[in-house]
C-alpha cells in the first residue's frame, strides 16, 4: 500500500506540468537555447492585458538559466504573471481610453481592444475584458520568430505591430515596427520589463546592475534606502532581498541614444547588456527577491500613416 500511494502521489504531481502546458518555440544558436512562449488566446503563457503578449523568452546559455520564472504560482490571465524580457506600452493611458465611456473599447498595443469600466481612471494593474478576441500570425525558423498584430477602434485609434525575435551567437535582438494605421496620432510610452534571475538564486549581493549612464536618483521606495547603492555606474544590494521590493525612478541620462544601455550581472553565474536603439525617456529599477528588473523606457509619437522602428538587443556573457 506504501509503494502505491507513493505511485499515485508521483502521478499527481506531474498534473500541474500538464496543465500548465503553453505553445513555445526554441530558437536556438551555438551558445544559446532561446524558449519564446507563443501569444495564443486560448493557450498562452500569457494572456494578461498589460504586457505585450508577443516575443516574452527565457534563456539557457551554457550551464545557466536566465530570465526563469519568479513567481511561485502561475496565472496565465493575472497582469504579471510572465517571465524574462517582456514589454508594456502605455503605461499611464492606454489608446482611446479617455474617450471611451464605460462599456466601450480602447487599445492597448501588443494586447488588443479592451472594455472600459465603471473607474476612476487607467490601472495597468488591472486585468480588462477584451473587446475582440485578440488575433495574432506567428512564424518561426530555427533561428526566429515573427509576430504580426492588428487592432483598431471607431474613435480613430487603429495600429499594425510586427515584432521579431531572433537568435545569433551570445546575442538576442527584438525588433519592433509599430505603424499608425489610424487617424488620430499614438503617444506611448514604451519600456522593456526585464524579470531577471540567474540559476534561481535569490536577490541579493551577488547581483549588480551597470547603466550606461550616472544615474540620480529621484524616488526610492520600499526597502531601497536600506539595501541598495550606487556607487559612480554600478548598482549593488548590501544584503539578501529576503522580503519586500525595491523600486526606483532614476535620472541622470541625456538625449544620447548610446546611454539606453544597461548590464545586469550576476557573479559567479552570468551577465546580460541590454541595449536599445533609441534615447532613453525614463528609467525605473524594480526587484523583489526573485529577480531584479532595470527597466528603460522610450517615448513613440506617431500622426496617421507613420511608424516607428526600434529595437532591444540582449548580449550575454559570463
Amino acid at each position: 500500500m506504501p509503494r502505491m500511494l507513493s505511485l499515485i502521489a508521483a502521478v499527481l504531481a506531474t498534473v500541474p506540468l500538464f496543465a500548465a502546458d503553453h505553445p513555445t518555440h526554441v530558437i536556438q544558436s551555438d551558445q544559446l537555447a532561446v524558449t519564446v512562449y507563443l501569444p495564443d488566446a486560448e493557450k498562452g503563457y500569457h494572456r494578461g492585458t498589460r504586457f505585450d503578449w508577443s516575443g516574452v523568452f527565457s534563456v539557457e546559455y551554457g550551464k545557466h538559466k536566465l530570465f526563469g520564472p519568479w513567481k511561485d504560482n502561475h496565472t496565465p490571465t493575472n497582469h504579471d504573471d510572465i517571465v524574462g524580457p517582456c514589454e508594456e506600452f502605455g503605461t499611464a493611458d492606454a489608446l482611446g481610453y479617455s474617450d471611451a465611456k464605460v462599456g466601450e473599447g480602447f487599445l492597448k498595443v501588443g494586447v488588443g481592444e479592451l472594455v472600459k469600466p465603471k473607474e476612476e481612471k487607467y490601472n495597468r494593474f488591472q486585468t480588462y475584458k477584451f473587446a475582440k478576441t485578440p488575433e495574432w500570425k506567428t512564424t518561426t525558423t530555427p533561428a526566429k520568430v515573427a509576430f504580426e498584430h492588428a487592432a483598431g477602434i471607431t474613435t480613430g485609434y487603429a495600429y499594425k505591430y510586427t515584432k521579431i525575435v531572433a537568435v545569433q551567437g551570445e546575442e538576442v535582438r527584438v525588433q519592433h515596427i509599430l505603424e499608425n494605421t489610424g487617424t488620430k496620432a499614438i503617444k506611448n510610452d514604451h519600456y522593456t520589463h526585464n524579470f531577471f534571475n540567474c540559476d534561481g538564486a535569490a536577490v541579493g549581493e551577488k547581483y549588480e546592475v551597470v547603466f550606461g549612464f550616472k544615474p540620480t536618483v529621484q524616488a526610492g521606495r520600499e526597502r531601497w534606502k536600506e539595501l541598495v547603492t550606487i556607487d559612480d555606474r554600478t548598482l549593488r544590494l548590501t544584503g539578501p532581498l529576503d522580503k519586500g521590493s525595491v523600486f526606483a525612478e532614476l535620472g541622470g541620462f541625456g538625449k544620447d541614444a548610446s546611454q539606453n544601455r544597461v548590464d545586469i550581472r550576476y557573479k559567479g553565474g552570468a551577465s546580460v547588456r541590454v541595449t536599445g536603439d533609441k534615447p532613453l525617456s525614463a528609467f525605473n529599477v524594480w526587484g523583489v527577491g526573485t529577480t531584479i528588473c532595470p527597466e528603460p523606457f522610450i517615448q513613440l509619437d506617431l500622426e496617421p500613416g507613420k511608424k516607428a522602428v526600434w529595437s532591444w538587443t540582449y548580449t550575454f556573457s559570463k
